[in-house]
């Protein structure tokens, strides 16, 4: 289950495990950019459920099994999120490799496996999955050393 709740001071947004535990919790200081947040992890609750349900998730994968999904991981800087860290993963006949954005085309292996965690618990995550048009944008930011909110998801 995924929660969104408003303190004195911010908004937050979290999952619960099964004994209803708040787990995997972010601070906002914007109703905008909580509810963006709660909304991506709707999203990804779905894409959980729609890949587990038998044939139509199995091709699912196989559609998705030849392509580069790409992945983003923001901070809050001067009460704005603005992009930290590009990851991506790229499927071939041999499986995913995960890598995240270094430099300008400088793609760097993710050995400690944090992608493959956001990608197997997303609820729990603090990745959140970006079309390649948002994510031409941030290898943009990283040439110009330039660091904005990402306008396109």
């Amino acid at each position: 289950m995924v929660g969104i709740a408003r303190t004195p001071d911010e908004w937050a947004v979290f999952a619960t495990d099964e004994r209803a535990t708040p787990v995997g919790r972010r601070e906002f200081a914007s109703e905008e950019a909580a509810l963006e947040h709660f909304l991506s992890r709707l999203r990804a609750a779905n894409r959980v459920t729609v890949g587990r349900s038998g044939e139509q998730g199995r091709e699912r994968e196989a559609a998705a099994s030849l392509s580069v999904r790409y992945f983003i991981r923001e901070h809050l800087v001067d009460g704005r999120l603005v992009p930290v860290r590009l990851f991506r993963r790229r499927m071939d006949a041999t499986g995913p490799t995960d890598e995240y954005l270094a430099d300008v085309d400088a793609w760097v292996g993710d050995s400690r496996g944090v992608l493959d965690r956001a990608v197997r618990f997303p609820l729990d995550a603090d990745l959140e999955e970006i079309s390649a048009d948002a994510a031409g944008d941030v290898i943009a930011m990283v040439a110009a050393r330039t660091y904005v909110a990402l306008r396109r998801r």
